[in-house]
């Protein structure tokens, strides 16, 4: 991007603290930078197809979103644009899966500033931004693949996260309940039961158990955690 431009960024994000400390880093760092905000995926989605936004610095975590394809439907409406996730998700779950659907960097919202600051410059720049954790995560996973070719696909990894919800799924609680249960947002269940059911290649809780039962039984016996 050249510097005579004018760099328009969208920050979407539905938390007004987030949304008022990314603000205060793009004034600082980026300060050429015409600014745009949204609370919500469809919003955003109408924003970037109005104004040719440059960067989106996207939470996954916002109503209307919460899947990969998020990515797909920003690049639908301009093709031009740059994506930043910029999550509170688990990065090793979920960096790998946003990166390979396209977005141009991800971000753990447990970051330092000065680290936003950076990752919005690089993928302005048309480069990707990894955190560390994430790039040595690629790495290993990598070298295990080609030092292992003819292995067969090893057994999904389960978060602890995950397994409470898989624990409550296969309890037949909905997504609302299990979200008042775990005292997290329902979006954020949505999210963990995507990943899940990617992982063990399911559709629905019936596929999911029968699954477990056959695979993975040993799951079928997790108990809730005991309060301290």
């Amino acid at each position: 991007m050249q510097e005579d431009e004018q760099t328009k960024i969208l920050l979407i994000d539905d938390h007004e603290i987030v949304l008022w400390a990314l603000t205060a880093i793009v004034r600082e760092s980026i300060p050429e930078a015409s600014l745009f905000s949204a609370s919500s995926f469809d919003q955003g989605l109408g924003i970037v197809a109005k104004s040719s936004i440059d960067l989106v610095v996207l939470d996954i975590d916002v109503p209307g979103g919460n899947s990969p394809k998020m990515i797909e439907s920003l690049r639908n409406v301009y093709a031009p644009v740059r994506i930043l996730v910029h999550s509170a998700m688990n990065e090793e779950d979920f960096s790998v899966k946003y990166l390979s659907a396209g977005a141009d960097g991800f971000l753990s919202k447990s970051a330092p500033f000065t680290a936003i600051a950076r990752a919005m410059r690089m993928v302005l720049n048309g480069e990707k931004y990894m955190s560390s954790q994430t790039q040595s995560y690629l790495a290993h996973n990598y070298l295990k693949s080609i030092s292992n070719p003819n292995k067969h696909k090893e057994a999904a990894v389960i978060t602890p996260r995950e397994a409470e919800i898989i624990r409550l799924l296969l309890q037949g609680k909905w997504t609302k309940e299990i979200a008042g249960q775990l005292g997290i947002k329902w979006s954020t269940v949505s999210t963990h039961k995507l990943s899940i059911f990617e992982k063990f290649g399911v559709t629905n809780v019936i596929q999911l158990y029968k699954k477990i039962e056959k695979e993975n039984p040993e799951l079928l016996n997790i108990e809730a955690p005991k309060k301290a």
